[in-house]
This record gives C-alpha cells, sequence and structure tokens, in this order.
C-alpha cells in the first residue's frame, strides 16, 4: 500500500474518532405515559414491568411528555422512605400538553419511565394545570435523581438539535 494511501487511512480514521468523541449519548432520559386498561390494549399501548420484575403494567406507547420538554429542576425530599423527587421546568411548547393532560386525568396517575424501563408512578394533580413545573413524587436515591438532574439538560440539547448542521452535533 502506498504511503500516501495509509497516511489518508490514517487521517479518516482520526476524523472519525474525533467525531464520534463529540457525541453524546443520552441517559437518563425520562419519559411520562398515561396508564391504559390491559383489557382493551391496541398497538398503541405497550406493556412494562416494575424494576422488582413482579407487576406488569399497561401504557401508552408514547408519551405525553418526555426528555425533548424538560429543561432543567431540582430536587426536593426525602420522603419517608428515604426516597427523593424531581421537579422539572417544562419548555414553553409543551405546556399546554402538560396542562390538558393533567385536566382530562386530574387525580389519576401516570408511568415514570426511565431509558425506556418503569420507574414507578406519579399523579396528576392541581398543579401541573396552573404551573410549568413538573412535580414528580420521590422515586430515586439522591445519587439516581443528582444524576437524572445532571443529564436533563444534555438530553433537551440532543433531542432538540434539529437545526444544527449534522457536523456541529
Amino acid at each position: 500500500m502506498k504511503k500516501s494511501h495509509c497516511l489518508f487511512l490514517l487521517f479518516i480514521a482520526l476524523l472519525l474518532l474525533g467525531v464520534s468523541c463529540k457525541t453524546y449519548h443520552p441517559a437518563f432520559v425520562l419519559s411520562l405515559h398515561e396508564f391504559e386498561d390491559p383489557k382493551i390494549a391496541t398497538r398503541l399501548s405497550k406493556t412494562v414491568q416494575d424494576p422488582t420484575r413482579q407487576f406488569s403494567h399497561t401504557i401508552r406507547r408514547y408519551a405525553f411528555l418526555d426528555a425533548r420538554s424538560f429543561l432543567g429542576g431540582e430536587i426536593y425530599g426525602p420522603d419517608e422512605n428515604g426516597r427523593y423527587g424531581l421537579r422539572i421546568a417544562v419548555d414553553q411548547w409543551h405546556h399546554g400538553i402538560m396542562h390538558q393532560t393533567a385536566g382530562a386525568n386530574l387525580g389519576l396517575i401516570y408511568a415514570v419511565m426511565m431509558d425506556g424501563m418503569y420507574m414507578g408512578y406519579s399523579h396528576f394533580d392541581k398543579s401541573m394545570r396552573d404551573t410549568e413545573i413538573l412535580e414528580i413524587e420521590p422515586l430515586w436515591n439522591l445519587r439516581d435523581a443528582q444524576m437524572i438532574l445532571d443529564s436533563i439538560p444534555k438530553n433537551y440539547k440532543h433531542f432538540n438539535n434539529w437545526h444544527e448542521p449534522f457536523f456541529q452535533r
């Protein structure tokens, strides 16, 4: 193989390595789903299991809010079980979805998913109809809550980068 071909291949390999080092891989991605009646499950619903794999739940396949809606937040708690919850700021484009979904389901529960796995549930309460802050009930230990909180802005930027040229991602 010619020396120029080897240098060219080395250049391409270094270029690809440089691009791959800047690529962000989403982690701790939150999504919120409405529960479905398992008796009337359709292709728009799916069955998930809790972390202990003791119970299964049927939820809507598509989230009403997810990582592309969340700007940042804060941790609150702990509760009597030592768990922490999150207060998350929802961006202006998703306020209406949160208010409408909460108003239609006031007092009911919704599923909290992280990285596609069922974490637990939280309630639709009156504050979701009147504010831009989503409060998820305590489900995590302090370390996990902090990791989720640290990932929220990165995930928001990653999932809302449609306006950036491909090579700037």
